[in-house]
């Protein structure tokens, strides 16, 4: 066999394409164990035996040379085969012993892999392993005995220890160096800021690349669709627009001259990873930047949040016990949010858009353009194509030829009339290097620059004649789909931390919408809801649980709505397909869903909660489990459907004057795709037959409807489909020249409320622009009568509601004066605007977007380069670094350490050098006052500790050397033993690595148990972890030698079971995960003792005796059984 990976059996990727999940898994797995079989072979490594592992979707692989010398052997374990081969994650750790660390991070970086099949994840992994083990370049040394001009050479071979860092000796860091500073520099020259992360601890790296928004506002994106897009782009003074780009693995370039992974960067399984945000700075701070790549969270639920659902359903009940008391007004809680960091890195409303067209498309665009010579349009539309059709594509470029180069002159064209970025691959040689950060982030302006033109979902061009306000998706069932149920378009969380009042007045109309039928196309159909059947509904309009005897839509015929209760088939989880429900029933169930709903502004303050580092932002679905999925799916629905830009106005260079101070005044442009450009279009032609319309092309008027109507009117504008107060002056939509008239008449009021709103509207004016032909009207007097709706543009939103403060009353409102100069908008003197009969003022709104504009620009600061970006920029490329050496042509250069290193003058891929490490751990003095061992008090405890677990398998034993050596530097490297928590005896470290001792110490000295402790004179709680063979696979188990605790049934708590074991799912089988470490798992045990919910933990009467195992043992599994939880595999022979 070849070192392709050819043999006897011939390999057909697509031979068992046809099937999914667990059955191809096993059909990829027969196929891998025929290959072996027959002699696997690749990259000098053979496939000596794959077999199925233990657990469903695991397999075991033994790797050894063609020697027949055993390299590795690997257990692989694929998270969910139902998800096979494109959505699972894979998992892996090493059956061997002794294993080197170079072949341990390989190991572990498994599961940063992209998902693919069995047949693909093993050559991926005999890449890097065969890059791993291969020989070093040899350092050649001249003899002692051999002289200058000596005519024969002696090399001295100089194989590293394989302990060494991942690729480290491989390195040429003036090389690297070199090359990122010439790549930095064509970055400066296209006006963008370059940066560059290292990660501590190794040799990998992070690139960044920005621009300040307000420079993309001045050259390249109109200003006006950066608001829209996302307010805080330009209202956030020095913002950055930032690219963080990741996955290197100290490898640089990471691609070559045609867009493909170098050899080195496919034999370590580097993999780019691209993140798009907002940062104050040209780059994030280091922690900031390591959160943002970061791909992993805890996800464990910790005594904190523990606590918090339990104050929440106390209040709850507090509410319900005390329905028919007097109100108080509660105490407003404190939370602690995230604070403001000059360093950090936020993401915006199309981050998420931009992140995914980037991991998934750029590569193969850059790849397309590199191959065929194409312009960026072009290979997006063969890229798009070739996905498509699943066509090599070679030969979708032959059959489309046309469209691919109509698509290039199109943009082309386009970029006579637009501002596009600088293209850095026009005009670059075909085997001249890519400079990579300049032409991501070339890549990501363009199509932030064209946004509007693509679908944000899969990233395809939008077949219209018209451009949406914001972002949108494709007519594609798949693109909604998406859009909605995996958060593939705005951000929901963004939208309430950032446009909290927005939300909640958006779900606010959708409410009222369905509680008073008056809620229709679009619904949220199509997406897979599962909701309580609303039961029978009475003739008319649905009933909203809240009100008696809504009146029906005026004009409404009451047998045309008559239903009945559908006869539907109620599933096994008592829900029914909402696709199923009658019109008339949608709306009962979306009221019905979105009433058990929490405030906006209670998600807002959830989301913003402070967490620590490593551990999962909040989500919104943590706030209430018992809600069904489908209340937060209809409420994304909600919000991320209105493609309209509503805005409360809250400064006085933007609010209409005049107006009564109850109404709160919003900006709204309505979101239908293709309003905006029917209304320029009416308002150009009207200019062209009217001189008056020449001079005021528009003119202002009100319109008013009931706020049932007003849900439907933000996305689609106004319309006059039903007749809902008559029509005495024609068929049209009604407009007042007066405010009153619409406040006092057509804007009638509603009972109907969403019991969490924060604003409860009740009223809904629109200030809208109309084309100034009022000759062309169906009627102008005494109100204006419009039969054509495209001459009508919504421009402003007047809110009356119950909650809601006067302008000027509202603490969030900034100051109302009046800037000096401020511009208003010229009113046709023959139509004039009123409110009560006196005139009204409208400012100019192009005047608060150039004030906001021109102090932007006044704020620019140029920011100073870091330290370590200067060190790149300084390099002298000239300087002499390097000795020649006899013979081959080879350099002997400096690895910065003091060592010596070889290279080919002609090697064309290197490896960045690590950061220096410390030849010995670093151990910290601790404080003279701080927390001290007691080694007699542990000894006493241990006296009739039981034997040490006897099962073990390489595999856990690899991990727990790792583990326990994290744990001990951690214990030397802490400031204090008190901050800590927690202490490992080092005296206590034994032969066995599968029992641990551990001291959980200082709790908070004002919880019951800390009391407890002090009075006892208890310098810490003892516990003892006993490791399965199966680790990290399958937990641990924890269990309290000393002292004992007060059982909860005799009123103690603190999650600590009758028998000294802990009660928490994360120890079982159910929440285990195998990236947990005992430090954190400490940390979660410590909060869950200290919890004070529903009882604090206490010491019991006896707390000088000790537990014993079978007590431990007993009570883990009744509290297992309580809370039907899974207990672990074998803990019985664990703990015998």
């Amino acid at each position: 066999m070849n070192d392709d990976g050819d043999s006897h059996f011939a390999y057909d990727p697509s031979k068992n394409a046809n099937l999914k999940g667990r059955r191809r898994f096993k059909a990829d797995l027969e196929d891998m164990q025929i290959m072996s079989a027959a002699g696997y072979t690749m990259k000098g490594l053979r496939l000596s035996n794959i077999e199925a592992g233990e657990d469903d979707g695991s397999f075991n692989a033994a790797i050894e040379d063609t020697r027949g010398k055993a390299i590795l052997t690997a257990n692989f374990l694929v998270s969910d085969t139902s998800e096979y081969p494109k959505s699972h994650s894979l998992f892996c750790h090493s059956l061997d012993p002794d294993l080197s660390s170079r072949l341990e991070a390989i190991v572990e970086s498994v599961v940063e892999q992209p998902a693919r099949p069995i047949k693909e994840a093993i050559d991926s992994f005999f890449g890097s392993v065969a890059g791993a083990i291969a020989p070093k370049a040899p350092i050649y040394v001249k003899s002692d005995s051999e002289g200058e001009d000596s005519g024969e050479e002696s090399e001295t071979y100089d194989y590293d220890d394989m302990d060494d860092d991942l690729g480290a000796a491989s390195s040429e860091p003036k090389a690297v160096l070199s090359l990122l500073q010439a790549n930095f520099i064509d970055a400066v020259a296209s006006s963008y800021k370059p940066g560059f992360t290292r990660i501590s601890g190794g040799d990998d790296f992070i690139l960044s690349v920005s621009i300040p928004v307000i420079a993309l506002a001045s050259s390249l994106i109109p200003p006006r669709a950066l608001t829209a897009w996302d307010r805080r782009l330009l209202s956030t003074s020095n913002q950055h627009l930032v690219l963080l780009i990741s996955g290197f693995r100290g490898i640089y370039p990471i691609i070559q001259s045609d867009g493909t992974y170098t050899e080195d960067a496919q034999r370590f399984s580097a993999t780019l990873s691209f993140k798009v945000g907002l940062s104050p700075q040209y780059k994030p701070g280091y922690e900031q930047t390591r959160e943002a790549v970061r791909k992993h969270g805890l996800i464990i639920t910790d005594a904190e949040d523990e606590l918090e659902k339990q104050a929440e359903l106390e209040k709850e009940q507090e509410y319900w016990d005390d329905e028919e008391a007097e109100y108080v007004e509660p105490v407003v809680e404190v939370v602690e949010e995230e604070p403001e960091d000059p360093t950090r890195f936020d993401k915006f409303s199309l981050s998420h858009s931009m992140e995914s067209l980037l991991d998934q498309s750029f590569l193969k665009v850059v790849q397309y353009r590199r191959k065929f010579g194409l312009g960026w349009a072009g290979a997006e539309v063969l890229h798009s194509e070739t996905e498509k059709h699943q066509r090599k594509p070679e030969d979708v470029l032959q059959a489309m030829k046309k469209a691919i180069d109509d698509a290039d002159k199109e943009e082309s064209r386009l970029g006579r009339t637009l501002a596009l970025p600088h293209d850095p691959l026009a005009g670059l040689g075909r085997n001249e290097p890519i400079n990579l950060p300049l032409t991501a982030f070339s890549y990501l302006i363009r199509r932030l620059t064209l946004c509007t033109k693509y679908c944000i979902v899969c990233h395809n061009k939008l077949n219209t004649d018209y451009e949406a306000l914001k972002p949108y998706v494709c007519d594609s069932k798949l693109c909604s789909y998406q859009y909605f149920t995996m958060n593939r378009g705005p951000s929901l969380e963004y939208e309430i931390v950032h446009n909290t009042k927005t939300v909640d007045l958006l779900v606010s109309l959708a409410y009222c919408a369905a509680s008073e039928g008056a809620l229709d196309d679009p619904l949220p159909i199509g997406l897979g809801l599962r909701v309580p059947h609303p039961g029978p509904l009475p003739a008319g309009a649905y009933i909203a649980p809240r009100r008696l005897n809504p009146p029906l839509p005026h004009g409404a015929d009451p047998s045309a709505e008559a239903q009945t209760t559908n006869a539907l088939e109620i599933g096994p989880d008592g829900l029914v397909d909402f696709d199923q429900l009658s019109i008339p029933e949608m709306r009962a169930a979306i009221s019905k869903q979105i009433d058990a709903l929490p405030s906006i502004e209670a998600m807002k303050k959830h989301l913003q909660k402070k967490v620590r580092a490593g551990k999962s932002k909040p989500k919104l679905r943590e706030m209430n489990t018992s809600l069904l999925p489908a209340a937060w799916l209809i409420f994304r629905w909600v919000v991320c459907s209105c493609t309209a830009l509503i805005e409360e106005i809250i400064s006085g260079n933007e609010l209409i004057e005049d107006l009564d101070p109850n109404w709160r005044q919003f900006r709204l442009s309505v979101g239908a795709p293709d309003a905006e450009a029917k209304f320029k279009t009416a308002v150009q032609a009207a200019t062209g037959t009217s001189s008056n319309a020449k001079t005021y092309p528009v003119l202002y008027a009100f319109h008013g409807s009931p706020l049932r109507n007003w849900h439907s009117i933000v996305r689609h504008g106004l319309w006059y489909r039903s007749v809902a107060n008559g029509r005495a002056f024609g068929d049209g939509v009604y407009l007042a020249k007066d405010a009153m008239t619409s406040m006092g008449t057509y804007a009638s009021g509603t009972r109907t409320a969403w019991k969490n709103s924060q604003s409860n509207p009740t009223n809904c004016v629109a200030l809208a622009e109309v084309v100034n032909l009022p000759e062309k009207f169906v009627s102008s007097n005494p109100h204006f009568v419009v039969a054509d709706t495209t001459w009508i543009m919504c421009r402003y939103l007047l809110i009356k509601g119950s909650s809601l403060d006067p302008v000027g009353e509202n603490p969030s409102s900034k100051t109302l004066v009046k800037s000096p100069g401020l511009r208003y908008v010229q009113i046709d003197p023959k139509q004039k605007t009123t409110v009560a009969q006196k005139p009204i003022q409208i400012p100019d709104p192009d005047f608060q977007l150039e004030s906001l504009l021109h102090q932007r620009q006044a704020e620019v600061i140029e920011p100073s380069y870091d330290d370590e970006d200067m060190v790149i920029f300084n390099l002298d490329p000239n300087a002499e670094s390097q000795s020649q050496s006899k013979g081959k042509g080879r350099e002997q250069q400096s690895n910065g350490y003091g060592d010596a290193m070889d290279v080919d003058d002609d090697d064309a891929d290197y490896r960045l050098p690590p950061a220096p490490k410390p030849k010995a751990p670093v151990v910290v003095e601790k404080p003279a006052d701080d927390w001290k061992h007691d080694s007699d008090y542990v000894e006493r405890a241990l006296e009739n500790l039981m034997l040490p677990p006897f099962e073990s398998s390489p595999g856990a034993s690899m991990a727990l050397q790792k583990e326990l050596r994290a744990m001990l530097r951690e214990q030397d490297a802490a400031r204090s033993f008190r901050e800590l928590g927690w202490y490992m005896p080092p005296e206590l470290v034994g032969d066995n690595l599968y029992r641990w001792v551990v001291e959980m110490h200082s709790f908070d000295p004002d919880i019951p148990i800390a009391k407890d402790m002090k009075r006892e004179k208890i310098n810490s709680i003892i516990f003892e972890i006993r490791f399965p063979p199966t680790y990290p696979i399958a937990p641990p188990f924890f269990r309290i030698i000393t002292p004992r605790f007060l059982p909860f049934i005799h009123g103690g708590g603190g999650h600590v079971t009758g028998g000294g074991s802990i009660c928490m799912d994360l120890l079982t089988s159910n929440g285990w995960l195998p990236s947990y470490n005992i430090p954190a798992v400490l940390m979660q045990i410590k909060l869950a003792i200290s919890n004070l919910d529903p009882r604090p933990a206490r010491l019991a009467k006896n707390w000088q005796t000790p537990y014993s195992v079978s007590e431990s043992l007993a009570g883990f599994k009744r509290a297992a059984s309580t809370h039907g939880w899974t207990v672990p595999d074998g803990l019985d022979r664990l703990v015998r």
